[in-house]
């Protein structure tokens, strides 16, 4: 590998490779959690959370057009199996996923 070109193709499909894994890493145990879950509107949050956070419940609401009781219910039930946290702000985070091996 002599030529600079040679380098920049190198280096472009060495990153490109890496982007995937990291992405498989990072996203594959949220996947695992979403398919656990039970109603569409708890994946629906919870990937709004994923992509968004930290939202307040009434972001999450008008972000996603849901009722107040879809809404909440989807958020109970995500704190309750431990998969959301909500700080002193009153503001949603994902708590980070681990792997199931």
């Amino acid at each position: 590998m002599g030529s600079e070109e040679d380098w920049e193709g190198f280096v472009e499909g060495l990153a490109r490779e890496l982007a995937s894994a990291l992405r498989r890493r990072l996203y594959g145990a949220h996947l695992e959690r979403i398919q656990g879950m039970g109603p569409p509107s708890e994946k629906l949050v919870y990937l709004y959370l994923l992509l968004t956070q930290p939202q307040s419940f009434t972001t999450i609401r008008r972000g996603l057009f849901l009722g107040v009781k879809t809404v909440d219910r989807a958020l109970r039930r995500l704190r309750g199996r431990g998969y959301i946290v909500q700080d002193k702000k009153f503001l949603y985070w994902i708590k980070e996923a681990q792997k199931e091996r």
